[in-house]
Order: C-alpha cells, then structure tokens, then sequence
C-alpha cells in the first residue's frame, strides 16, 4: 500500500543558512568519493554529516565515543537526508551542526552541508541514548549542554 511509507518534507528555508548552525567546521572533499558522474557520491555526503554529528556529540557528551570508560551510548534511531545540490572534488565544504528537538531519552541532530556558501545538502538524525537495558532519560547537564546548540542559537 501507498501509505506504507513516509518521506520528509522539503527542508526549512533557514536550514539553507550555515548561521543557523551554532557549530561550524570545515572539511576538504576526498578524491575517493567521487562516483562515475564526477561528483561526490550520496554516501560519501551522509558521512559528512556523520561526521559532523559526531563532532558535535563529542564536545556535548565528552566521553560517548570512549569505549573503555563510557556508560551511556548514542544510537541512531531514524536518519533522513536531502541531497539539494552535487558536489564536486576538489572542494572544501563546510559543515554546520545543532541540535532540532530534544526528547526524554533522545534528540534530533541536525547538520547542514554547504560549498562556497550554497546549502548542498541538510539531515537529521534521531539519536537515542542508550545504557545497558535501554534508552535512558538524557541527563540533565547534558539536557543543558544540548540546549546551547539548538538551532537558531550562536556559540
């Protein structure tokens, strides 16, 4: 049936802005992620904004990426990406990254791709925080963390 599936809506236009995003970063296109066409494939976009998110993470949650001390775990839930534009090797892209929503036990981290001032691509990701029996209520001093990153805010 038709209604067996759910797409995402077309983003919102002030998530075409890299000032939306409180956390900025640059990275440089890989020659390797070219596809046939010439342009950067669609897995390689997904994991810049992997990368991003990641980044972000880390300074929010110091020690989630820490396998020998961690005790909580973030986990992906849902992911939804929109590929506005191609992108091209070689290139410097910059990555904007915050937080959308934030729920009891998870958030949405929203990031933003962009070349030469042009939004390329924006996703975001359902995170869930996880301990050993499950997702766990967000902590509040990370429940204030993430509020210093919602979108629209400036670090």
């Amino acid at each position: 049936m038709s209604d067996w599936t759910t797409t995402a809506g077309r983003p919102h236009e002030m998530r075409l802005r890299l000032d939306s995003y409180p956390v900025i970063d640059a990275i440089q296109a890989r020659y390797g992620d070219m596809d046939s066409n010439a342009h950067l494939n669609n897995l390689a976009l997904e994991s810049l904004h992997e990368n991003a998110r990641a980044t972000m993470n880390r300074s929010l949650f110091t020690d989630i990426y820490d396998v020998t001390t961690r005790r909580l775990r973030l986990v992906t839930s849902q992911n939804a990406v929109h590929f506005l534009a191609e992108v091209h090797w070689p290139g410097t892209i910059q990555t904007g990254a915050g937080v959308g929503r934030i729920g009891r036990t998870s958030f949405v981290a929203s990031t933003g791709l962009f070349v030469d001032g042009n939004c390329v691509g924006v996703c975001d990701t359902v995170l869930v925080l996880l301990g050993d029996d499950g997702p766990v209520p967000i902590p509040d001093d990370r429940l204030a963390a993430l509020e210093t990153v919602r979108l629209g805010t400036r670090r």
